[in-house]
Formats: C-alpha cells, sequence, structure tokens
C-alpha cells in the first residue's frame, strides 16, 4: 500500500522493520506450501477442535465377466449390507464419504464424486468384458488429488483404498501401479484387497496393499461377506482415527511412520479378524 493511501496516524516502516515483515510473509507461505506438498491434512493431536475431518473410503471393483453369476450377486448383497454398519464407523468429528470405481473394459465410477456416507445408495452392478486393472490404477491416481476427489475444505486422513478382484489384469497392472505409486494420498493412504475364487492372485494384490497381511481370500459366498465386511469396517475404523506423532521414546514421529503404522495395525487386525471366521461354505470354483 503507498503512502498515499495510508492514514497520517500510521507510521511508516522502517527499511529493516519492513524487510523483516517481508520475510516472515514469505517463511509463513514457504511453511504452507510444505504442508501442502504432502497432499494430505491429517491433524493427529487433534488440535483443530470441533473442525470436521473428511474420510474418503474408495472401493475398486472388478466389473469383468468372470464376476457374473454367484459373485456379483453376493458382492452386491453384501455392499448393500455394509453401507449402514460404516455409517456407525465415524466419529462425530469425521465425514465419511464413498467412492466407487469399477473396472472391466474399461473403467466407471458409481458416481461423479464421492458422496457422504449418510447420502449413500447402493447403485447393483453387472459384470462383463475383461480386466482392465491397470487402467483403474491410473484413474484412481487421476481422482486421489486436491483438484479432484479430495478436494473437502476439512482437514483429510488419508483415504481408505479397498481392492476387490476375481482374476490376473487384462493390461498392463505394473504400468498403473507405477502411476499410482507416486501419488502421495496412496502412500499414505490405508491398503487393503480381496481376492475372489480360485483365479486371484494374491500375490499381485500384495503389490497393491504393500503388504501380505492386509490381503485376503473368499472361496465362497459366505467368506466374501465375511470378508467384505471385515475389511472394510476395520479400515473405515483404523483410517478414522487420529494417531499421537510420538513414539514410547517421546521421540518425534514423521507422517510416513504414523500411516505405516496404521498399516501394519490394519493387517494385523484383519488377520486376527480373518483366523476366527472361518467358513466351510461351497466354494465358487464348484459351481455353488
Amino acid at each position: 500500500m503507498s503512502k498515499k493511501n495510508k492514514q497520517n496516524s500510521t507510521p511508516t516502516p522502517a527499511p529493516a522493520e519492513e524487510k523483516q515483515e517481508v520475510q516472515a510473509a514469505a517463511a509463513e507461505t514457504d511453511a504452507l506450501d510444505d504442508f501442502d506438498m504432502l497432499d494430505f491434512d491429517d491433524d493427529p493431536l487433534g488440535a483443530t477442535g470441533v473442525s470436521r475431518k473428511s474420510l474418503v473410503i474408495f472401493f475398486l471393483i472388478d466389473t469383468s465377466g468372470s464376476m457374473k453369476g454367484t459373485k456379483m450377486g453376493e458382492l452386491n448383497t453384501v455392499m448393500e449390507e455394509l453401507i449402514p454398519e460404516i455409517r456407525r464407523v465415524g466419529e462425530a468429528d469425521t465425514e465419511v464419504k464413498i467412492a466407487v470405481l469399477t473396472f472391466s473394459t474399461g473403467v466407471k465410477w458409481m458416481y461423479a464424486e464421492p458422496i457422504a456416507i449418510e447420502e449413500f445408495e447402493w447403485t447393483r452392478l453387472t459384470a462383463q468384458g475383461v480386466t482392465s486393472m491397470g487402467e483403474a490404477f491410473k484413474e484412481l491416481s487421476l481422482r486421489m488429488s486436491r483438484n479432484s476427489f479430495l478436494n473437502s475444505p476439512s482437514l483429510s486422513f488419508a483415504p481408505v483404498i479397498f481392492l476387490m478382484t476375481d482374476g490376473y489384469p487384462s493390461d498392463d497392472y505394473k504400468e498403473g501401479l507405477e502411476a499410482l505409486s507416486s501419488n502421495s494420498w496412496y502412500k499414505f493412504g490405508l491398503k487393503a484387497a480381496l481376492g475372489i475364487g480360485n483365479e486371484a492372485n494374491d500375490d499381485m494384490l500384495a503389490e497393491f496393499t504393500g503388504s501380505k497381511d492386509t490381503v485376503v481370500h473368499a472361496y465362497s459366498g459366505n467368506q466374501l461377506a465375511q470378508m467384505i465386511k471385515i475389511v472394510a469396517v476395520t479400515a473405515s475404523q483404523i483410517g478414522s482415527k487420529s494417531m499421537t506423532l510420538a513414539d514410547q521414546n517421546e521421540q518425534e514421529l514423521s507422517d510416513e511412520d504414523v500411516y505405516a503404522s496404521k498399516q501394519k495395525m490394519l493387517g494385523q487386525q484383519i488377520q486376527e479378524l480373518v483366523k476366527k471366521n472361518d467358513s466351510d461354505d461351497v466354494s465358487f470354483d464348484s459351481g455353488w
């Protein structure tokens, strides 16, 4: 602001003071820029008081032709049952949203943007085509940004990402996974995967999640229902919790350490729950 626009009673800063003000403002801007570069805004210490935090749960679902019949029917049924259970997961200060990406011959979002869990309605899926998983990974990476699906004005937890498939990708999934791996939301998000039937490759799914502990398998309708609920509810509960940025020795932890702890916790809890929910139901692959 020029001197002409200032009131006479306002003193003009000395050159040294003015320089300090400019440097302080620049430092504050740089700090904010560095914070935004992480591409998420978790508040592990809960210092924001009543501010609501946003948690987006991404479901990546294989709708290729091999999912036709019992597999898709069971998946639709359990997802309809699952939504009310997830509604009870979020705490009062957490806004939970759902985004569903399906992939077969190409990819498609169930809704044009993430939908608040209170308003979300499941649209029953059908199965046909091939398994464009690599394309799905690229699409997910594109949408997981502040300029697209993660543009909530409130503070944001890193997302929960849950992949479900019954077979091996028909495209170059490694190329898609490489693109996804450069996304900060993916790096810090909670990742889990469900293999359905005998053709699903758990080793490939572990490449997506980063750990075999966060990969589960379903060979029957009952197992499918159990595994989806175990993974989705457990991941949602852990994803919506803040974690203290210090270890037992009061050493400050990095954001990477915090989310690594969450991912490890997710794997441990999933495996414990899976062991308690064994089923002798008839396998998908036996014509059940």
